[in-house]
């Protein structure tokens, strides 16, 4: 089981902006310390879904940027213990943000919106955010599914669980081919598509090749 972080009397207020970049770096240590540095799921995909999301935010003045930088760093904090508890990952994930957050003295409006929008990032789940921070994270994760980054990260995942390459190639198409569809935001959107038509294009090579054509 994750130990989860001990909480600790800060005599700053929670809503102080300089207690709040405190906490933040402990949470990070914490999720680095727990999903550890493999590029599929572990914090390398944290940073890039982060930069992803900061960038998708940039068309929304409304965004919470406390919420959505919580809500990226905790979303795959569950997936270590996924197999293990026979429970989906965003399930346990949202479950463990709020057990986290409400140790650091978070208000229950925060911890929500952070929880939601862990829900909201799953694929399998089907959730639909509530917030502006949950349809970007769901943005966010997913775009790092697609592109360049989505191919290694499939390729990788394979030889982890020792898939067969017909078994990978199908998942391009049971699931990443269909990922463009499920964005919110105008931004994610294009973006999405760019990704796609490399994925597409990126199979269509590998096939050809698998069959000898040129």
């Amino acid at each position: 089981m994750i130990e989860e972080p001990e909480v600790k009397k800060a005599a700053n207020s929670i809503n102080d902006d300089t207690n709040h970049e405190k906490i933040i770096s402990e949470i990070e240590h914490m999720v680095m310390d727990t999903l550890g540095y493999d590029p599929v799921h572990g914090f390398p995909h944290i940073e890039r879904v982060m930069k992803l999301a900061f960038k998708l935010a940039e068309d929304f003045r409304e965004v919470n940027f406390l919420v959505l930088k919580l809500a990226v760093l905790l979303h795959d904090i569950g997936r270590v213990e996924e197999e293990t508890l026979h429970k989906h990952h965003a399930l346990l994930s949202a479950e463990m943000a709020k057990n986290i957050l409400a140790q650091y003295g978070f208000t229950e409006n925060i911890i929500n919106n952070v929880a939601d929008a862990i829900l909201a990032h799953s694929y399998t789940l089907r959730y639909k955010p509530k917030t502006i921070e949950g349809r970007i994270l769901s943005d966010a994760d997913k775009l790092d599914a697609l592109g360049a980054v989505g191919t290694m990260r499939v390729f990788m995942e394979s030889a982890y669980r020792g898939r067969t390459l017909e078994e990978t190639i199908s998942h391009f198409y049971e699931k990443l081919f269909k990922l463009k569809d499920l964005m919110w935001t105008e931004k994610a959107k294009k973006m999405a598509e760019k990704r796609h038509r490399y994925m597409v294009e990126f199979l269509d090579r590998l096939e050809k090749e698998i069959e000898a054509e040129e």
